[in-house]
């Protein structure tokens, strides 16, 4: 019969006795979500008909679509990236087979900023795929990053238009948004 050896247990174990009568103190399984974290939006794949067409930016929507958003009063930063990372992990697990995570391929991240995110790109290359839509590789997994204030007036980007902060783009967004 074949033994099992449980690793993280055993790691837990061993750096317990290390740490004992130290200044610190070793917590196994720990749960970090003492405070709920909340994703800004989540598209789902569904049953149902596709879209006629879709905004700017989420022309490549997959089977799990998670998405941050800042307003004209917040920043697209490193910070904001990096609670993507999270929320992708985290919801990953939850929606994967017990023993075996779902397919990186199913899943989306977007970051959806009113402003140009200047601050990211200390961080990272924006490299642009077209009008107001970048794609970024932050650590190793792609964000698509859509700027409201930049993306093309079109008929089929009036929901970004109405979320731009721009009056102009503002109006024509809400006066062709079905």
């Amino acid at each position: 019969m074949k033994e099992t050896i449980t690793w993280h247990r055993l790691l837990t174990m061993t750096l317990t006795d290390y740490f004992t009568n130290t200044m610190y103190k070793v917590e196994p399984e720990k749960d970090t979500s003492v405070t709920q974290q909340f994703l800004d939006v989540l598209i789902r794949r569904d049953d149902g008909k596709p879209p006629e067409e879709v905004p700017d930016g989420l022309e490549n929507l997959g089977e799990h679509n998670l998405i941050t958003y800042k307003s004209h009063h917040e920043t697209l930063d490193g910070w904001t990236m990096n609670e993507l990372t999270g929320h992708y992990v985290s919801y990953r697990k939850q929606v994967s087979p017990r023993e075996k995570l779902a397919p990186e391929a199913c899943f989306r991240r977007y970051a959806v900023s009113t402003r140009f995110p200047k601050n990211l790109t200390a961080w990272t290359t924006l490299k642009e795929c077209k009008k107001g839509v970048y794609d970024v590789i932050w650590g190793d997994l792609h964000v698509r990053v859509i700027v409201l204030s930049r993306v093309s007036d079109d008929r089929r980007n009036a929901i970004w238009n109405m979320f731009s902060a721009i009056p102009e783009k503002v109006r024509y967004g809400a006066g062709r948004y079905r």
